[in-house]
Parts: structure tokens; C-alpha cells; sequence
């Protein structure tokens, strides 16, 4: 749909169109960034740095009742942001089934696959809560302000900003062979096919790098400047101390319960 503006001064009339279907179609992680909940309000760097720690104590765990409590504390924190269950299960559904098919894997050859699928569960829930209540950008500069290397973030910033447009290649290119009535096929012919499609797609990336490379040098690109600045209060430092609490207690019980 389209949002008709008024242009000061009685210049005219402007039209602003939306982007909703374009979010739709790519699944931006950060597409709910903008609720207000105890979640999103909090500091970037340290949502960041707690969920990392519980992250970080997640992983540790031996016991079958700390992976429960674990799991339990992960659901707590994405409940408390709000973000609808729908998309919460779009994103998170192949990793989900990934994390399924390895414990299944490790069933077979007999190891505890239960304890397993519990933390890595609930190390895809922190993440996705820890990413998901923050503009992309915002995240990336409170990871460098937490300590990653600058040149880390800056990867994975190009990383998220350039795989949608290598997407929107790939669409435009596939879009261009369904108009000339190809089909996929299990023949040499379309095996030809999408190997010229994959190999255009590699030129047209590598050019566009070059270009994009030489843009930033002529602007003085020097690193992550982005126009937000981070205030950490009192309710960020208690979250942080919270999830350094949680974690704490968990590795104890799962300690505790591992020597029983």
C-alpha cells in the first residue's frame, strides 16, 4: 500500500510506499526491533553481555535437570519480548530441525542426545532474543563495544547487508530463466544451466564488491560510525548481574547433580 505525505511549504503531495512485502520475503531477524518491552529497552551492550554469559553456562551443563532449567530461563526471555510466536518459529525452525537430526545422530551411537538438544535449544533461543530486540547495526556496534575485534564486526555487518542483495540478484536471475520457460529438470541441460546462473551470480557479486570497495575509500570509510550512542543505567547493570546470578546457579546445580 502507499502513505500519502503532505511536503511542507505547499509544495505538493509525496508518496511514500512500503517495504513490508520486501521484509516479508527476506525474514529480517530484526524486523521486531522496535516494541517496547523489558527486553528491547534494554542497553544493546548489556542485553548482550548477559545473554552471552548465560550462553556461555549454557553450554557447560551436564545434568538433565540444569538443561531444563536452562531451557526454561531461554523460553522466560523470549516470552518477555513480545516478538509474535509465528515468525519466533519461522526463524528458528531449521535450526531447530538441525539440532533434531544431530541428536538423533548421536542417539544412534549412543551418546544422551536429550541433554544435548536442550542446550543447543536453548542457546538458539538466547541468540535469537539477544539479535532479534535490536536493530542489526545497533547489535554489531554493541558487540564492538563489548570487546569484539572491529574488524569482525564490520565482516559480519557487510556479511548481513550484502546477503539480501545477493538475494534480490538471485531472484532477478531466476526470475529471467522462469520468462524463457526453463524448468528445473534432473538433465545436463539444467545442470548447465544453473551453473551458468551460479557463476553470474559470482561475477556480479565480485564486481559489486569492487565497486562497493572502492566507494568506502573514496568516502574515508574508517569503521562503524553509526549515529547511536549507548547509555547504560541501573536496570541494565541489574539485568547483567541477574543472568551472571542465573548462570552462576546453574553451573552449581549442574555441578552438583553431575557429582551425585
Amino acid at each position: 500500500g502507499c502513505i500519502w505525505t503532505r511536503l511542507p511549504h505547499g509544495v505538493g503531495w509525496n508518496i511514500t510506499i512500503r517495504c513490508e512485502e520486501e521484509e516479508m520475503r527476506h525474514h529480517l531477524i530484526d524486523r521486531y526491533s522496535h516494541l517496547e518491552s523489558p527486553i528491547h529497552k534494554l542497553d544493546p551492550r548489556a542485553k548482550l553481555l548477559g545473554i552471552f554469559i548465560l550462553l556461555f553456562s549454557t553450554v557447560l551443563l551436564r545434568d538433565l535437570t540444569s538443561c531444563l532449567l536452562s531451557l526454561t530461563i531461554s523460553i522466560s526471555l523470549l516470552l518477555m519480548t513480545r516478538i509474535p510466536l509465528r515468525f519466533v518459529f519461522e526463524q528458528l525452525k531449521y535450526g531447530l530441525i538441525f539440532i533434531f537430526a544431530i541428536s538423533i545422530t548421536m542417539f544412534i551411537f549412543g551418546h544422551e542426545p536429550f541433554k544435548v538438544f536442550l542446550r543447543a535449544t536453548s542457546a538458539l533461543i538466547l541468540i535469537f532474543v539477544a539479535f532479534s530486540t535490536s536493530r542489526f547495526d545497533v547489535s554489531i556496534k554493541a558487540l564492538n563495544g563489548i570487546g569484539f575485534p572491529n574488524i569482525l564486526t564490520q565482516i559480519l555487518m557487510f556479511t548481513y547487508r550484502y546477503i539480501f542483495v545477493l538475494a534480490e540478484e538471485y531472484e532477478k536471475l531466476s526470475t529471467s530463466l522462469k520468462l524463457k520457460n526453463f524448468e528445473w529438470k534432473t538433465s545436463k541441460r539444467t545442470l548447465e544451466t544453473v551453473g551458468k546462473l551460479i557463476a553470474t551470480l559470482f561475477i556480479r557479486s565480485y564486481e559489486r564488491s569492487e565497486n562497493v570497495y572502492k566507494a568506502m575509500i573514496m568516502r574515508g570509510y574508517t569503521g562503524l560510525n553509526l549515529m547511536t550512542d549507548f547509555k547504560m543505567g541501573k536496570y541494565d547493570l541489574l539485568f547483567v548481574a541477574t543472568t551472571l546470578y542465573l548462570a552462576i546457579a546453574l553451573h552449581i546445580c549442574s555441578l552438583w547433580r553431575f557429582q551425585i
